[in-house]
């Protein structure tokens, strides 16, 4: 279980009454910026996206935060359409994904999300969660499962990411298996004066040249080494750091560097999620070279409620994304604190010694924003089958 400090704890109670986050700097007596790093690092921490509702939802569902007191489902009234939307704002949805989930119009949605407001009496989608959450309307099983698989139980599912968009270098593929948690233990190497998370049967290149170890899964790869067969939720535990690393297209592994005449850099396609308050932004998704960009831009699902390119000249190996473990007793066993993943910075060195890292993070802090079609029409001018209408093409 995460633990969390009293001002974080205050922070959730300053959510759980109405209050927002532009009055979170007063509530907690600090200022709005400090207030805002601390919100951004609680929701790294505890795995949710940053979203007042989702958070509030999931400090409860860990157990970071005790829940409230259930009280009689029968003591409420609500149409079901509204009852519809409260797992939903519990999962951090915006009015268009929500109007998607449900199979409504965008207008309705925004009407319902009101009228639950005002029925329920609160302020805020926070405190509707809170409320919700009172007569076993969002529960701890169903965010859990969101936390795990990225679908609530009880809503309408969509489409398989298989079925969507380009098939990506980084991604798993049907047949790759993840090792097993009970692989893992805590051990004390030669060099190390405190145990640490490792392998049974660590090899050298289990833990990168700054500490962090990795998760391991097998491969499915063809005879030329390019990952086969049918792509599933999640990315690979190897291709994804090995990509990031090198600043390679996550798409077909090509080279991602523009030699543009006055300012090379790296194409980035980030979202408006990975936006940090004090600025630039952080990502786990590696760049894309010209040839993909398009396609990418086009139909890729994470992309299609917005995004922004960035010409990135400057950037950094910031952290990982993984699962934290805790040693068991005196035993050379461990276990996770929970089964989502957050954010570990390599900076905290004593935290990133019982993680097991998933994913390589990358901050892009300095760039330009660029216009990504006239960019495309300056490198291809023929209007002739340019390079990012063809998924495979190698760069």
């Amino acid at each position: 279980m995460p633990a969390l400090t009293e001002l974080e704890r205050s922070l959730h109670r300053h959510l759980v009454d109405g209050g927002n986050l532009g009055g979170l700097g007063p509530a907690l007596g600090m200022s709005q910026k400090e207030a805002s790093i601390l919100y951004t690092g609680m929701c790294d921490l505890l795995g949710s996206p940053r979203n007042p509702a989702a958070l509030v939802a999931i400090c409860y569902a860990l157990g970071a935060v005790q829940p409230p007191e259930l009280l009689d489902p029968s003591g409420i009234a609500l149409p079901q359409e509204e009852r519809d939307l409260l797992p939903l704002f519990a999962i951090g949805l915006s009015a268009a994904d929500m109007a998607a989930q449900l199979d409504r119009k965008q207008w309705k949605v925004n009407e319902q999300a009101k009228e639950v407001l005002d029925n329920l009496q609160a302020k805020t989608r926070a405190q509707a969660v809170h409320v919700a959450w009172q007569y076993g309307i969002v529960t701890g099983p169903a965010i859990r499962e969101w936390l795990e698989t990225g679908d609530p139980a009880g809503t309408k599912t969509t489409a398989p990411l298989s079925g969507l968009g380009p098939v990506l270098y980084i991604q798993t593929r049907e047949g790759e298996v993840a090792d097993t948690p009970r692989a893992l233990c805590a051990a004390r190497g030669p060099a190390e004066a405190m145990a640490l998370l490792a392998y049974w049967d660590q090899a050298a290149d289990d833990r990168d040249e700054r500490g962090a170890l990795w998760a391991r899964a097998s491969e499915v790869l063809s005879r030329s080494g390019r990952p086969v067969g049918q792509p599933v939720p999640g990315v690979h535990p190897a291709r994804q750091p090995d990509t990031m690393r090198r600043q390679r297209c996550r798409l077909c592994f090509g080279h991602a560097r523009l030699e543009l005449p006055r300012k090379p850099g790296y194409l980035y396609l980030v979202t408006d999620n990975e936006r940090r308050p004090q600025g630039g932004y952080r990502t786990t998704e590696p760049p894309v070279c010209i040839d993909h960009a398009l396609v990418c831009a086009d139909s890729e699902p994470r992309l299609q409620s917005g995004h922004t390119a960035l010409l990135v000249t400057s950037s950094t190996e910031s952290g990982v994304l993984g699962t934290r473990y805790v040693p068991l007793g005196d035993s050379a066993n461990v276990a996770a604190v929970s089964e989502s993943q957050g954010f570990h910075p390599y900076a905290d060195r004593e935290r990133m010694r019982w993680v097991l890292a998933s994913a390589l993070v990358r901050d892009l802090t300095a760039y330009k924003i660029i216009d990504l079609r006239r960019l495309i029409r300056s490198t291809f001018p023929t209007p002739s089958a340019p390079a990012s209408r063809r998924p495979f093409a190698t760069a």
